[in-house]
């Protein structure tokens, strides 16, 4: 038996309607796996259309009825009728009521005919994310659960998707019979939680409506322990069928918990969070987290139930903000929440990017002065990454026209910020950070490092950005330049 976790914006539902299309009897789906590779393993004709499967949406009870108590009388009245209609008279004469629960007529069904089911159940963590606080209607559903799957000869294969994991709800030996593939740990079945590069790629050929370079910005960062990466399928999808890149995340009808999280009163939460959104990762330890979504006790478990939302990725013991797409999620969400300078930073990035085009260093340096006065989120603003965070913040708006590329290889070295322009004739932007030092040194650094090669050959000027903290006199320093490529 497989728990198949993902995120809300990613596949699960799509896969297991895909398990339903090639196990279920009865129908032909063969035209529908045409030139896919399951086609060519050697118990493909074996299984498909084979089996007696049942596929059931838990959101459909737990959600529709007001306790989850109506909610298993509905299914399980409705699971009977169809197993009556499917094998007619084999439960005429048998003592079945719908108090029995279909386990009975199940067992029935199996010990007259030999007959055996898959069960594909989506959404089966709903109970959990919808009844929070009815501890007793958890503890009746796992019960149905149990008492439906576990230990029954009946059941051939059972395989439900959600998007918590199901250990902490394994009350004894409740559900203990499954495999888990998570966001954490998805072992073998990695490429399969979304797009992988070599189908993104092939995506772009066959549909060249969207580079595959903004694709990648967009919805690549979910790293799978070592075994690749992959990129959200949904929002993929509507990019290449839209012909744009952009936030698509909101519209797949995810739990949208990300403004009750982030907002949630642990010590550093916060400024973590503001930190992610500035480009840096943060350290995290995911081995407490209690696996539902209501019981939080520090800043890991809130981040680690980020991560099983979608919301964050997870490398090694590090996690960030995954691409651009979830930064616009963050940022949305932080605008609307009205966080203090940063909202402001947020609104204001626009400003500072046509100040920094316009070569008007007063402006720059004012507008990150006031961005030091406000600053208090951040504990150490007086600290090298910090500032650099800030500056990612404070220029978030060009990523609309640039794309910003952090700590880049270029030249003989690693220039802190180089900001490529989308559009031809557009001028690039490059931005070295200095700390206790001036900006002139930081533009002499620019030159002698040779940065400017990091552009490519279609940028034909740019705009070098020297910026200078001074701790001692908690002051910026900006200097500027301009220089053109082939003239």
């Amino acid at each position: 038996m497989d728990l198949y976790q993902q995120a809300p914006a990613f596949r699960k539902t799509m896969n297991l309607e895909m398990l339903a299309a090639y196990y279920t009897k009865n129908v032909d789906s063969e035209e529908l796996f045409q030139g896919l590779q399951i086609t060519k393993t050697l118990t493909y004709y074996k299984h498909l259309n084979k089996h007696n499967t049942i596929q059931i949406n838990m959101a459909d009870y737990i959600e529709k009825y007001e306790t989850v108590f109506e909610g298993i009388f509905a299914l399980s009245r409705h699971l009977i009728h169809d197993l009556q209609v499917e094998f007619p008279g084999i439960l005429q004469n048998s003592p079945l009521t719908v108090e029995n629960e279909p386990t009975l007529a199940l067992d029935i069904i199996h010990q007259k005919t030999g007959e055996k089911f898959i069960f594909l159940i989506d959404e089966w963590d709903c109970v959990f994310r919808l009844k929070k606080e009815k501890k007793i209607e958890q503890e009746k559903f796992l019960s149905f659960l149990k008492l439906l799957l576990k230990d029954k000869s009946y059941v051939e294969l059972a395989y439900m998707t959600g998007i918590l994991p199901i250990k902490k709800y394994n009350t004894g030996s409740a559900l203990n019979m499954f495999r888990e593939y998570t966001m954490l740990e998805p072992k073998k079945l990695w490429n399969f939680f979304g797009f992988t590069k070599e189908e993104i790629l092939e995506l772009c050929q066959t549909y060249p409506t969207v580079s595959f370079d903004e694709i990648r910005q967009w919805y690549d960062g979910y790293s799978m322990k070592s075994a690749g990466h992959i990129y959200n399928p949904r929002s993929v999808v509507e990019a290449l069928e839209e012909g744009c890149c952009q936030d698509y995340w909101n519209r797949t009808g995810g739990y949208s918990e990300l403004e009750d999280y982030i907002t949630m009163n642990f010590d550093g939460l916060g400024e973590t969070v503001i930190s992610l959104l500035g480009g840096e990762s943060a350290p995290i330890n995911v081995i407490g987290f209690s696996n539902d979504l209501d019981s939080f006790h520090d800043k890991d478990e809130v981040m680690t139930a980020l991560i099983h939302l979608g919301y964050l990725s997870i490398n090694g013991n590090e996690v960030q903000i995954p691409n651009r797409e979830i930064q616009e999620e963050f940022a949305s969400t932080i605008k609307k929440l009205s966080w203090g300078i940063i909202s402001e930073l947020l609104l204001r990035s626009r400003s500072l990017l046509q100040y920094t085009l316009q070569m008007d260093e007063r402006s720059v340096e004012n507008m990150l002065e006031i961005v030091h006065d406000e600053m208090q989120e951040f504990k150490e603003y007086s600290h090298e990454h910090t500032l650099k965070c800030v500056i990612h913040l404070a220029y978030y708006a060009a990523q609309d026209e640039y794309e910003l590329r952090f700590e880049h290889t270029a030249g003989k070295g690693y220039a802190d910020c180089i900001m490529i322009p989308r559009r031809p004739r557009q001028p690039g932007i490059l931005l070295e950070l200095k700390y206790n030092s001036s900006a002139e040194n930081a533009l002499k650094q620019i030159h002698e490092k040779k940065y400017i090669n990091g552009f490519p050959a279609f940028v034909t000027s740019a705009v070098l950005v020297g910026i200078n903290y001074n701790k001692k006199e908690r002051r910026h320093e900006c200097k500027m330049e301009r220089i053109f490529f082939n003239p």
